[in-house]
């Protein structure tokens, strides 16, 4: 086997390994981009429910950094929705969003729950008991919420990430305490992760059929050629 050969054999085999590289991450984009996709376009979790005495449930500080926040955005899922639901449906409920800082301030001393885990597989979350002696004042008083809904019935909110700190809050809407609510948090599903799996799959195809045809023609074998059988003799004239 020439050199020529041995070359076409082993960018072959790596044309086919790398097929299968790009294969496989274009496969996991696109299930990433529909994994658990709702209606609206958002990947959301399950409905979660958490039930406490205390006044309020919040989630831990989200931080986000400026290159968070430019990834996000470039992928398409800067966007966050929470949907709530409060466990008796006659009681009127508050979610909302706002600065940490604002947050901290008011539940300063005020006994509530706090998120500090979220599970995908299957949708849970861990919480921490956070006591305190003060009662709150009723959230939707307050000035502060960047968005916020208020009301009977499932309430929801969306909100754009930016750069910052940020904490989600349940509540009853008198701010009396007794907090049982479900809920669902959901992020914007991502076009452009789409759009590269599918690009990956391609690249991936076009590569696994640049490597089969490398190792096919490295590994053909030149036929052999016959040599004629000789002429007979002739008779002597």
């Amino acid at each position: 086997m020439n050199t020529k050969k041995v070359l076409l054999l082993v960018f072959g085999i790596l044309f086919m390994l790398g097929a299968v590289l790009a294969l496989l991450a274009g496969g996991a984009m696109v299930w990433a981009s529909q994994f658990r996709k709702d209606a609206e376009g958002f990947h959301v979790t399950e409905p979660m429910e958490m039930e406490s005495d205390s006044y309020a449930v919040t989630s831990q500080t989200i931080e986000i950094d400026r290159g968070a926040s430019k990834a996000l955005y470039w992928l398409g899922m800067d966007t966050v929705k929470v949907e709530v639901e409060s466990g008796i449906p006659s009681l009127p409920l508050f979610v909302g969003i706002a600065d940490s800082r604002d947050v901290g301030e008011y539940l300063r001393d005020v006994e509530h729950e706090e998120v500090t885990d979220i599970e995908v597989f299957p949708s849970e979350f861990r919480h921490r008991l956070v006591t305190g002696s003060a009662q709150p004042q009723p959230p939707g008083s307050q000035r502060f919420w960047l968005e916020r809904a208020e009301g009977t019935g499932p309430q929801r909110i969306e909100f754009d990430l930016e750069e910052g700190e940020y904490t989600i809050v349940a509540m009853n809407a008198d701010a009396s305490p007794g907090v049982n609510v479900e809920v669902v948090f959901g992020i914007k599903a991502s076009g452009v992760l789409l759009a590269l799996g599918i690009v990956f799959i391609l690249i991936g195809l076009a590569a696994m059929a640049a490597g089969l045809v490398m190792v096919i023609f490295g590994a053909r074998s030149r036929p052999q050629r016959i040599p004629p059988p000789p002429l007979p003799d002739r008779p002597p004239t």
